[in-house]
């Protein structure tokens, strides 16, 4: 018998058969055990928006490392507010940054910043990305194609792939630990916030806590950019929402 037809009759035998696969082969199964890890699909889809207090270093261009606390709420898909506050060469610097929809505004140092196409562009790419990684849509309808990435270690913890793309056209691969299920990094490309065109992004979980309802949520993440650490932010306080109200997110 050929080889094509041993692998004829072996697809035949197991034709439907939900045993064929290994659960780490399966990108739906990975995500289905990654969406029970992370609370489970209904207070995922219950939850669209949150809010967060941060503190850590940024790596920015001409400055070098400066440490900021930074205060969040976000609604997805479009909803976001804000307020960073950087510590430069002895000088506290305030930046204030508010999305809601299509309009978006920035101020640093009581200052607009006037609003780019390349601005807008880099704003909506996290967007877009943490509504990918909000891990039970991905499972509902045709809106995205899942495939296999593999293994990988993350933190030198052992970690599989999927590979997401969406109806965008966004891209992004997602790891999760193989042992908890829980999401441990992102890779994607996306505007650099500093200009200069498209980057190759890295998010890496390095730690989680629970919130008061017994949830994991990231408490300290690292986010590189071409290879380059670019974030070290840890999170004081992390809650999940049903809803903000839409006046926070007007200047």
């Amino acid at each position: 018998m050929s080889r094509v037809a041993v692998l004829t009759s072996v697809m035949v035998l197991f034709a439907g058969s939900t045993a064929v696969r290994a659960a780490d082969d399966d990108p739906k199964e990975i995500l289905a055990k990654a969406v029970k890890a992370h609370g489970g699909e209904e207070h995922l889809m219950k939850h669209p928006a949150a809010r967060a207090q941060n503190k850590g270093k940024i790596n920015l261009p001409g400055v070098g490392e400066a440490e900021f606390t930074q205060s969040m709420a976000y609604m997805l898909p479009n909803k976001l507010r804000d307020s960073m506050e950087l510590s430069i060469g002895g000088q506290s610097i305030k930046v204030v940054t508010i999305m809601n929809g299509d309009a978006i505004s920035i101020v640093a140092m009581d200052k607009e910043v006037p609003i780019t196409d390349e601005i807008k562009k880099a704003m909506k790419d996290p967007m877009e990305m943490m509504s990918m990684v909000r891990l039970a849509p991905l499972l509902k309808g045709k809106d995205f194609e899942l495939s296999l990435f593999g293994e990988a270690k993350v933190d030198e913890k052992p970690a599989v792939g999927v590979r997401v793309t969406a109806k965008s056209k966004k891209e992004m691969t997602l790891f999760f630990d193989k042992k908890t299920g829980l999401l441990v990094k992102i890779e994607h490309r996306t505007t650099s916030p500093n200009g200069g065109g498209e980057v190759a992004e890295e998010r890496i979980i390095l730690s989680y806590q629970k919130d008061k309802n017994g949830i994991p949520v990231p408490k300290k993440v690292l986010v590189k950019q071409d290879g380059k650490t670019f974030i070290e932010a840890e999170s004081s306080e992390f809650e999940f929402l049903e809803k903000i109200d839409d006046s926070e997110f007007k200047k």
